[in-house]
């Protein structure tokens, strides 16, 4: 080996001892400023190339040595500051050694550091790769190549013979060595940082952190953990398990989500009850997360608790508010809107012209705000999970039909008309109709609104690709602002035109609308052009419906027939069919009681008509049966057909006491005088004016609702459930009206004192369950419906009553 190798190679050695030596102590630098780190980083760097310098071979007046490492090192990792110390300190000691090499010395120092400062812009704020500190050694070695063209000739060829070859190759490794071991250190410091940033972080975290292995036991914690876990300290943790700590029930139920966790391989997120250090109870949001090691191997779980009481009793102080608007606003808004609504439709007589403007203003704006409140509130039930959805498979067009009909007086004066497009016939999803025509008011009263007068809106019902139903809402307005499309789902968004700001409105309108929509599985879009209208898109799945067994038609069409019902009491189940078979044809339904216990159960839970009565029932007496059921005042009116075997001899016994017997029929029975009866009965009942209870503690709402239903049907009124629950047991009435929230009380506990054929409308500020059967034929929300329509709908359940010729509709807000 020549002596240049030698020389090149002991130079090399010492860069590896300065450059080791140097990582041994850098750790203190990361304290500094990055400033700092630089320049002593190219303090160092100026060393390194000055004892390089000193202890290298001379070749012709030219120093053999590795000084370009050193310094393209230093501006590779420290960047202007550490390249102007490393090069200026190399400088002046090369112009210290002197020799004629000293110029071309001179210049390899200032290439080497801009090599190694356009290296440093070329990785920029990214991290370094191994292929970048290749390069950097490449470059730093081919740049010696560059002296060959300044050194004199009759010096290159001895020079070139003796050291460009060994000077290529060490320049590389010194190059790479020095920034392996620099780019290490950086990394190590790095990663330093970022594990006392990550400790405190831990640490003063106020939520609990911490992990445990397969088996639970703990192997990191924070002290939160540790606190509310009630150990002295976290090392207290350490390879102990929840059982250790808490109750063994408690403990087992942590365990089998930290199981669910890990055989899943999946992320839990639970919220659940806890008992806080201080004793007292609240909530945890718990995280629990598999923990793997570098090989994907799950080797732990990683679980994050946060104290979320606050926020569990702030949801529910909000959807007690909710409640407490919801009654508080609704009731005295409906009472103000069906009060002025009936003074404009002229019940309280005709008004002076100036007055009759007044109200239809005052009326106009109570719907305003009416719209505001639904609008909000609706907004945060949503939102909250308050409201539920009843969904079922049905047919699209009734309900759009239902929504256009409800939405033809919107906005009545500007005369705009509503055309329904329908080209998909029979077609079904799965929706909750309710929430359907929430929607499709909310997109037909901003297509009124900015229609132009006397305009037309197409509501269009087609089929898409992949099983979709779309319902489109069409207008001719002005369309949406350019501005304005992406933001129209947010809450409280409007246009800023001011011709938008004149139309009124919450905001909150398609915020609701694509809320439900969202909910019910599917997706709302819009297009528009400014100046030629705007179409809104709601897409639903479309559910199709497998053909229908014969035994599901049948069951279907077993439904209360809705004909007026006669109870027989008569224990001769011969005698009862022939009885029930009379009746029958006459149009009556019927129950058969064999005795007297059965007779008063179905007498106490549904409404009869008429009963017929054997005196001998059961080896009991009959007569005993009519002093009973005339005894509470419930059944006091009831008509009663005596047929029996002795009917004369009862007639003597009751001696003047038979009140309400409407005929003495003997065995076998004349179905022409059971015809007349029955005809007394029905003129009794068509002379009867309804008898309707309304449940409601507002004074307000009862008087509205008393002059909506007028002078036809005698109606009583109860302000708290007992003295509703004092009228049911002295009168039957053929419909209650009910509020929930009444005093003392929820108005649905009346429903178990009502006989299963008295009707009902739920009208009440609270929404109420929608499970509630049969019991209840109209559910209604004030502020969404109107005294006026309570009314109307009282109206048409009476006329389509049992005692009238049709089923009893079924209705929803």
């Amino acid at each position: 080996m020549s002596e240049i190798w030698h020389s090149l190679l002991a130079n090399l050695a010492l860069v590896s001892i300065l450059v080791v030596a140097w990582d041994l102590v850098a750790d203190f630098t990361g304290r500094l400023s990055r400033l700092m780190q630089s320049l002593l980083l190219g303090v160092v760097m100026a060393v390194g190339s000055i004892i390089s310098m000193a202890t290298a071979l001379s070749v012709s007046g030219f120093i053999v040595d590795l000084r370009a490492a050193f310094i393209g090192a230093a501006a590779f990792f420290g960047g202007w500051p550490a390249m102007f110390i490393a090069t200026a300190g190399s400088i002046v000691y090369r112009f210290y050694l002197g020799g004629q090499g000293a110029s071309v010395g001179i210049m390899s120092i200032l290439i080497s550091a801009v090599v190694g400062l356009v290296w440093h812009h070329i990785v920029g704020s990214r991290s370094r790769s191994m292929f970048d500190v290749f390069g950097l050694g490449v470059s730093i070695a081919l740049a010696g190549l560059i002296m060959l063209l300044v050194i004199p000739s009759h010096v290159v060829t001895g020079f070139v013979q003796q050291s460009t070859f060994p000077s290529l190759v060490l320049r590389f490794l010194s190059t790479f060595i020095i920034s392996v071991l620099l780019d290490r250190q950086q990394r190590r410091r790095d990663l330093a940082v970022s594990n006392m940033i990550y400790r405190a972080m831990v640490r003063e975290l106020p939520d609990c952190l911490n992990v445990k292995d397969v088996h639970g036991r703990f192997v990191v914690a924070n002290p939160a953990t540790a606190q509310m876990m009630r150990a002295a300290s976290v090392e207290d943790l350490i390879g102990k398990t929840d059982f250790d700590f808490y109750p063994k029930d408690v403990a087992e139920r942590f365990r089998q989500d930290e199981m669910g966790s890990l055989v899943a391989g999946q992320t839990l997120r639970i919220d659940q009850p806890a008992l806080f250090p201080d004793g007292s109870q609240g909530w945890l949001y718990t995280m629990k997360v598999p923990f793997q090691d570098e090989s994907g191997k799950i080797t732990g779980v990683i679980t994050y608790n946060r104290d979320i009481t606050e926020q569990k009793k702030n949801a529910q102080l909000k959807n007690d508010f909710i409640s407490t608007v919801s009654h508080e606003l609704r009731t005295p808004l409906t009472s103000i809107r069906g009060s002025l609504g009936l003074i404009a439709a002229g019940v309280a007589g005709e008004l002076p012209s100036k007055a009759a403007n007044l109200v239809n203003i005052a009326h106009n704006n109570s719907e305003r705000l009416v719209l505001l409140i639904n609008d909000i509130l609706d907004m945060e039930k949503i939102e909250s999970g308050v409201i539920t959805f009843k969904i079922k498979q049905m047919a699209l067009r009734p309900v759009l039909e239902q929504a256009i009909a409800a939405s033809s007086n919107y906005m009545a004066e500007n005369r705009i008309r509503i055309v329904l497009v329908d080209d998909a016939p029979r077609a079904e999803a799965n929706i909750d109709p309710d929430r359907v025509h929430q929607v499709m008011a909310n997109l037909l009263s901003n297509a009124i609104k900015f229609s132009d007068l006397g305009g037309s809106v197409m509501v269009k019902l087609q089929r898409r690709d992949r099983d979709i139903l779309r319902i489109s809402v069409i207008d001719q307005g002005a369309g949406i602002p350019e501005a304005f499309r992406s933001r129209i789902f947010g809450k409280f968004e409007q246009a800023d035109a001011s011709s938008t700001r004149k139309k009124g409105g919450t905001g909150l309108g398609l915020s609701i609308v694509k809320t439900i929509v969202e909910k019910l599985g599917g997706a709302v879009s819009f297009e528009t052009e400014e100046g030629k209208g705007t179409s809104f898109h709601v897409d639903l799945p479309e559910a199709h419906r497998p053909a229908e067994k014969p035994v599901l038609v049948e069951r279907r069409a077993r439904k209360r027939d809705g004909r007026l019902r006669v109870l027989i009491c008569e224990d001769e189940a011969d005698v009862a069919t022939v009885i029930a078979a009379l009746l029958d044809a006459e149009g009556f339904s019927t129950d058969v009681a064999p005795d007297i216990d059965t007779a008063m159960a179905l007498l106490r839970s549904r409404d009869y008509v008429a009963l017929t009565l054997d005196i001998k029932l059961a080896g009991e007496s009959g007569i005993k049966l009519f002093h009973d059921i005339r005894a509470p005042p419930v059944n006091s009116d009831i008509s009663v057909i005596v047929i029996s075997a002795v009917a004369d001899e009862a007639k003597r016994s009751l001696n003047g006491t038979a009140v309400g017997i409407v005929d003495w029929l003997e065995k076998p029975v004349d179905s022409a005088r059971l015809q007349s009866a029955l005809a007394k009965i029905l003129a009794s009942k068509v002379e009867r004016r309804p008898r309707i209870l309304h449940v409601e503690d507002d004074e307000g709402v009862l008087a509205v609702m008393s002059a909506g239903l007028g002078p036809d049907v005698l109606i009583a009124s109860a302000k708290t459930l007992q003295e509703a629950r004092r009228a049911v047991a002295k009168h039957r009435f053929d419909l209650v009206i009910l509020d929930i929230a009444l005093p003392d009380g929820s108005g649905l506990d009346l429903l178990i004192d009502l006989p299963l054929e008295t009707r009902v409308i739920v009208f009440s500020a609270a929404e109420p369950d929608q499970n509630l059967g049969d019991r209840v034929q109209a559910m209604m929300t004030k502020t969404k419906a109107s005294e006026i329509d309570v009314a109307r709908l009282v109206r048409s359940m009476l006329v389509s009553s049992p005692d009238g010729a049709g089923p009893t509709p079924r209705a929803k807000e």
